[in-house]
């Protein structure tokens, strides 16, 4: 494949960022406004499913961004350039408002700061091991959504083995077994998601989080789409484009309302495979009516954003009332009475800190982290 910028796929990364930035709006569940109360049941609350899409994505960019003749240690010294600086940053301010607001808030309740689970959890974040410690208190200590840059980055040290072997001689023995390690991963999910719902056990770490699966299921997922996308242009070239894509958009969003009938955990383990890798398949030409949109400004603008969208919406959606009631209770109470204008609120400010942060970032890696 030609090696050349997917201006689509970066439309997605924005769509599925928001998907996850909804569904932490969980106070709209509560709202007495019919409509956002119908909108959170039906469809926000249900935006957790897109974390598949950046897995998938990451695989597939693993294996499309790939440079042949690169060595492990600048490819791993790349990869932490890239990931690191933003974790850490992040992870500091989540430290730093642990501690200040703990006796004001609900914060460190659960973990009391300086008690050995919470240098436990510093350690974990600062290494970014917190993701493969089966305790909710630790792989969602300090900033919940970095358990994803966890998973990734071991995906990446992983990764970097079987795609190198996909660019060598042995290229057919590297697909049997990237397809065969794959396949394996998402039957042993698909048969824990199984028992836990059979003995209706609430463990979200199995179903959900599993970096095991993450990485080996929807990681080497990518990658294969990624080594298999000739064979599936050549085809597919003969189907129309633009029902393509309508089909996609179409499958994927509902994929959010059948979950409000389905309700199996197997939601991350198998469903998710169709709508997000259909979205793959069917936007890398770029050539149809809803790439075109997808290609527009405000979802280049919302796309580029994306990575920091994840990683700093939580600071927006749980600081915002926090941050209101040192300067009014009354107002505090107003805005959480009023859900509906809290999430729009919520929702302009989680851009434009993205937005200042994603600058910001820009300015580091230009001025300090390319000269390292």
């Amino acid at each position: 494949m030609k090696k050349e910028r997917i201006d689509t796929y970066n439309a997605w990364r924005g769509i599925c960022a928001i998907g996850i930035l909804f569904s932490h709006m969980s106070y709209l569940s509560s709202s007495t406004n019919p409509f956002w109360h119908s909108f959170h049941q039906l469809f926000m609350r249900h935006g957790a499913i897109c974390t598949s899409f950046f897995f998938i994505c990451s695989g597939f960019f693993l294996h499309y961004s790939w440079k042949e003749g690169q060595n492990f240690g600048n490819y791993v010294k790349n990869k932490l350039k890239r990931l690191y600086p933003i974790t850490l940053i992040v992870f500091i301010l989540a430290v730093m408002v642990n501690i200040l607001l703990s006796k004001d808030t609900d914060m460190g309740k659960e973990v009391a700061i300086g008690s050995s689970l919470w240098f436990f959890n510093i350690l974990a974040n600062i290494f970014l091991f917190k993701a493969f410690i089966p305790s909710e208190k630790v792989f969602y200590s300090f900033h919940g959504p970095s358990w994803y840059i966890s998973v990734l980055f071991v995906f990446f040290l992983i990764g970097y083995w079987f795609v190198r072997g996909l660019y060598g001689k042995q290229r057919e023995k590297y697909r049997k077994i990237i397809l065969s390690v794959c396949t394996c991963a998402y039957l042993i999910e698909l048969a824990i998601c199984i028992i836990v719902k059979m003995n209706n056990w609430d463990y979200l770490y199995p179903c959900y989080v599993n970096p095991y699966f993450r990485i080996f299921g929807e990681g080497f997922l990518g990658i294969i789409i990624c080594e298999y996308m000739p064979e599936i242009q050549e085809y597919i070239k003969n189907i129309n484009i633009n029902i393509l894509e309508i089909t996609s958009f179409v499958i994927f969003l509902a994929s959010f309302f059948l979950k409000n009938i389905i309700h199996l955990n197997i939601y991350p383990a198998w469903i998710q495979i169709i709508p997000m890798g259909f979205i793959l398949i069917a936007f890398r030409s770029e050539r149809g009516v809803i790439s075109k949109v997808l290609k527009s400004g405000p979802l280049q603008f919302i796309g580029k954003i994306s990575f920091e969208l994840y990683m700093t919406h939580a600071f927006v959606y749980e600081g915002l009332p926090v941050a209101i009631g040192f300067v009014s209770k009354n107002f505090k109470n107003w805005i959480i009475y009023h859900a509906g204008t809290r999430f729009v609120i919520t929702f302009v400010l989680c851009i434009v800190f993205a937005y200042i942060v994603n600058l910001f970032m820009k300015f580091l890696n230009k001025k300090i982290i390319s000269k390292i």
